[in-house]
């Protein structure tokens, strides 16, 4: 959700207003100010970096429970990320490719994770895709030797600081800390004032510091202490059935929503000039209401089979 409503202000605000910080604050129109705070609210950037801290922390604790060893586990583990990933990436590459009538090879790339000019979301999946390989070898390499994970976290932050242009090395140590989160002990998970902080540091960091080459290392260690309270039961409230529907929709919600902010701008177009925050308002609940129901489909229609009916190899099987 704060992907799709980030995503609505970026279009009503551009990308100008997106990359300013508090220090520009003072030659901004007030309504500027308004829209670039909502990022507060809405961070689209940092949700996308809670994912890769989330997914290296679930996927972790999937090898620690399973005991999965490297080279007798990795057909049946390359096989279950292919089928988790790919089935929803390939349908819903559908209405996007008629929406922008794009061309059978490009839209075949896209679907296949290969290429991102159709859908600019697929970059993260592009990265989880690679990052979920990698942090297999590690696993393998590691077998979750505390010692070993940090020193495989300290070499991927020296390749963060010197390899500059890559997306995968630029967030590969999200998923490392997504790992350690389980060695350390669930009190300091549990502490509120450490809960409080990454939450402020999470949303505000670009903000105050702006988009810089560091951004990323405070969105990642923030969402480390924030999942770290969710897997140690700090966050009862996600318990609910909103929250578990919400999480059950939330891979396709997540690729759908370039159709549903293009079915908003279609339906604002056909609506008389409206306010700033007017429209701004309506293109949000448009496109959440657009993309839910298309969300929902895939997750049932296609999610779900596809993790119920993929093949199992070696010990798995």
């Amino acid at each position: 959700m704060s992907v799709i409503l980030g995503h609505c202000l970026l279009q009503t605000g551009g990308l100008a207003l997106w990359s300013s910080k508090v220090r520009d604050f003072p030659a901004m129109a007030w309504t500027d100010i308004v829209l670039r705070s909502l990022y507060l609210v809405f961070p689209s950037d940092a949700a996308v970096t809670v994912f890769f801290v989330l997914s290296g922390h679930v996927l972790w604790t999937s090898f620690r429970r399973k005991r999965l060893v490297f080279f007798a586990d990795l057909p049946d583990y390359a096989c279950s990320r292919l089928y988790r990933l790919l089935p929803v990436a390939i349908m819903s590459g559908l209405p996007i490719g008629l929406l922008t009538a794009a061309r059978a090879d490009d839209l075949v790339m896209n679907m296949l994770l290969l290429h991102r000019d159709m859908n600019g979301v697929l970059w993260s999946l592009q990265v989880e895709v690679v990052a979920s390989l990698v942090l297999f070898a590690v696993w393998g390499l590691t077998r979750g030797q505390l010692w070993k994970v940090l020193a495989t976290l300290i070499l991927s932050l020296v390749a963060f600081r010197f390899v500059h242009g890559s997306i995968y090395v630029a967030f590969f140590p999200a998923f490392i800390l997504g790992a350690l989160i389980s060695s350390v002990s669930p009190r300091v998970w549990r502490n509120p004032w450490l809960l409080t902080a990454s939450v402020v540091v999470l949303v505000g960091t670009n903000l105050v510091i702006g988009r810089v080459a560091s951004t990323p290392l405070f969105e990642m260690a923030a969402s480390m202490v924030l999942v770290g309270a969710v897997a140690s039961g700090r966050l009862p409230a996600l318990g609910s059935g909103l929250a578990h529907f919400l999480g059950a929709i939330s891979y396709p919600f997540y690729l759908v929503q370039a159709v549903g902010l293009a079915g908003a701008n279609a339906l604002l177009g056909l609506l008389p000039a409206l306010p700033l925050f007017g429209r701004l308002g309506l293109l949000a609940v448009f496109s959440v209401c657009l993309t839910i129901p298309l969300a929902w489909f895939l997750h049932v229609a296609v999610e779900g089979p596809a993790q119920r009916g993929r093949p199992r190899f070696g010990r798995a099987a």
